[in-house]
């Protein structure tokens, strides 16, 4: 009865000790937004520094939560699914949906313009200048020069832009002729340099926006931005960071992406 009473107790504080270092699950919430993420992609950037933050230490675990662009404030509210957001810039919306969120360090320099389709050179960055243009967006997007709007009606109605889900459905229309300007972002046009269809692109040389892209982290959600950069720190230590980064072309130190230098406008 003692050993019975003895082997009990043994495994009632091994089963504490196991519970007291189970990692704690953190979410991550992703919309596309390549290359940081994108559900048409088997890899992109939030999925690979999960990889090396789930590898690198045993107190959290992350998981990656796909949201629409739409839904990524709600899923970072008191009562989402996430407490965090990666590579999101703080001037998205979020001071006035939810002013409780705290940014870290900026991790990339990025920079959005226009891009069209040339014509044997009768097109130049003049082009982009021309009244009645069709555009492109993504659904949820902030564009400055539409006063950061994402209501799709009004858009349409007013302002002549189509917004879609993904910007290979927008490139497709491009090179269809179906729309006349894109919007897209310099990170993410760097991912196509390789594509057969990639000199035929028009790329505007004066970016329309500039931004920071941070970790935004909800801290009434139990998680803080000490915590995060806590967990962070060594992969930027250790070079890992920089190498993950270097993989989408992205370069740390963060400065923005060279986009004209491998373009001929």
């Amino acid at each position: 009865m003692r050993y019975l009473v003895i082997l009990f107790i043994t495994l009632f504080t091994v089963s504490l000790t196991n519970t007291s270092r189970a990692a704690e699950t953190i979410r991550i919430a992703a919309y596309d937004f390549p290359p940081y993420f994108s559900a048409y992609d088997t890899e992109h950037l939030v999925g690979d520094l999960i990889t090396a933050l789930n590898a690198s230490q045993n107190d959290y675990r992350f998981e990656l939560y796909d949201v629409p662009s739409k839904a990524r404030f709600k899923a970072l509210s008191d009562a989402g699914c996430c407490h965090l957001i990666l590579f999101e810039s703080p001037t998205w919306g979020w001071d006035e949906q939810l002013p409780q969120i705290e940014a870290g360090r900026v991790l990339v320099l990025g920079a959005e313009r226009f891009i069209a389709v040339k014509k044997k050179d009768q097109r130049d960055a003049a082009f982009f200048q021309r009244k009645d243009l069709r555009f492109g967006g993504l659904t949820g997007y902030h564009y400055p020069f539409l006063g950061n709007r994402t209501d799709s009606d009004l858009l349409e109605e007013h302002f002549n832009v189509y917004l879609s889900l993904s910007h290979e459905i927008n490139i497709r229309m491009l090179l269809n002729g179906r729309l006349d300007v894109v919007m897209i972002h310099d990170e993410y046009l760097v991912q196509l340099q390789d594509q057969p269809w990639f000199e035929r692109l028009l790329v505007n040389p004066t970016p329309y926006g500039e931004y920071e892209l941070r970790t935004l982290v909800n801290p009434e959600k139990g998680f803080a931005l000490a915590d995060w950069q806590r967990v962070l720190q060594p992969l930027i230590e250790q070079g890992i960071l920089t190498q993950l980064l270097k993989k989408y072309q992205l370069p740390w130190p963060p400065k923005r992406v060279d986009i004209l230098s491998i373009t001929k406008s």
